[in-house]
């Protein structure tokens, strides 16, 4: 097997970025090798007659659609159904966090309950008891889900989206 190949591949699949660490025990290669064949791909995929990119976020790399593009392909992506009124409640949790869930009802209204028990299934959010009510943070898989590192990066993409 191409060892290049084998990368590409482990990068395609993975649902989470992947280390140099992972990537070398699966392609049985150097942390060193792998990185180099990385730069590789993603000299290969800066090119501009291609649809994906490799990113790096923490201590691992994955491959997306660049940005430019994702609108365009969206509709035919896998777990890009979260419907609009859902994703406004999930704005005001990302803008106002960690915010109480009565406060996200007062914004949203009560249909904000079935929201939150939606992004909650997802695991997008995460709720803590707080007295009658609870409190919702936002999770590391809503980050990775957007592909950031984090809730500030999640907020000036959001701005993106509104401009």
């Amino acid at each position: 097997m191409e060892p290049k190949a084998l990368v590409e591949a482990a990068l395609f699949v993975a649902d989470r970025p992947l280390s140099l660490a992972r990537l070398a025990q699966v392609v049985g290669l150097s942390e060193e090798a792998v990185g180099r064949l990385i730069q590789v791909l993603a000299e290969e995929y800066s090119a501009p007659d291609r649809g994906l990119e490799i990113v790096q976020l923490g201590g691992g790399y994955y491959l997306q659609v660049k940005r430019a593009l994702a609108e365009v392909v969206r509709p035919l992506a896998p777990g890009q159904d979260i419907p609009e009124p859902v994703l406004r409640t999930l704005a005001v949790i990302v803008y106002r966090g960690p915010i109480l869930q009565s406060e996200v009802v007062k914004i949203r209204g009560q249909r904000a309950y079935s929201h939150i028990r939606e992004l909650l299934e997802r695991g997008f959010v995460r709720a803590e008891e707080e007295g009658p009510t609870k409190r919702l943070y936002v999770t590391k898989s809503l980050l990775s889900y957007f592909g950031v590192e984090s809730e500030e990066e999640l907020r000036a993409l959001l701005e993106e989206e509104r401009g």
